[in-house]
């Protein structure tokens, strides 16, 4: 991944008003993944959106980790299923019209 599609874990940390140790946690639970340049670990851009949903879910909710770790599945089988019945619905219409 390129240096432009990264934030330092500190930089993210003082930014979004979260503790170092909350980020370690998220990467330590499998939630997010983290990268290390010259011995700085960093966060992945495209991840940003995901961390934010995180953040609110553990600090406006008040879900601990392992509850936003099923929340995440959750969320992620739903769109997978979503991408699905797009597909079917493509494949569909190739068979019928007026859908």
């Amino acid at each position: 991944m390129e240096n432009d599609q990264l934030i330092a874990i500190e930089v993210f940390c003082t930014n979004y008003n979260v503790e170092y140790a909350f980020v370690e946690s998220l990467q330590e639970h499998d939630l997010i993944d983290t990268v290390i340049v010259d011995n700085t670990r960093f966060l992945q851009i495209p991840q940003l959106h995901r961390i934010e949903r995180i953040i609110r879910l553990h600090h406006d909710l008040d879900i601990n980790l392992e509850g936003i770790e099923a929340i995440q599945s959750l969320l992620g089988r739903i769109e997978h299923l979503d991408r699905e019945i797009a597909s079917l619905r493509n494949r569909l219409r190739f068979y019928e019209t007026g859908l």
